[in-house]
């Protein structure tokens, strides 16, 4: 997903410069689809900012306080349970994390791999 949107947003920047240059009659939409190509890129670089910040605190948090529930991380972090759980599952999917299960079917707890 990362790299999909560096690939469209430079692809569409690409081929406005193209079409701005070559001179193919339609110029005038050239530079606004350099500049959207541009501001996708820059947008999902920012987005993925946001992630790595908040995969962080939830690392920081199970670093702490390992076989923690999600309502744990959740009130530790200050994130809600829903950003918590798409964390831990990119953490999980990536390796860095472990799932276990807890007392019942619906608990689980999670803590760092090693």
């Amino acid at each position: 997903m990362r790299i999909a949107n560096h690939i469209v947003g430079s692809g569409t920047a690409v081929f406005a410069a193209y079409d701005a240059i070559a001179g193919s009659g339609m110029a005038s939409r050239g530079l606004p689809q350099v500049c959207c190509g541009v501001l996708l890129v820059y947008t999902a670089g920012i987005f993925q900012d946001y992630l790595r910040r908040r995969d962080t605190r939830v690392v920081a948090c199970l670093s702490a306080n390992p076989n923690a529930p999600l309502s744990k991380i959740s009130s530790t972090t200050g994130l809600n349970h829903d950003r918590v759980a798409s964390s831990l599952q990119r953490l999980i999917t990536d390796g860095l994390v472990v799932a276990e299960a807890g007392p019942s079917a619906t608990t689980r707890f999670y803590r760092l791999a090693c």
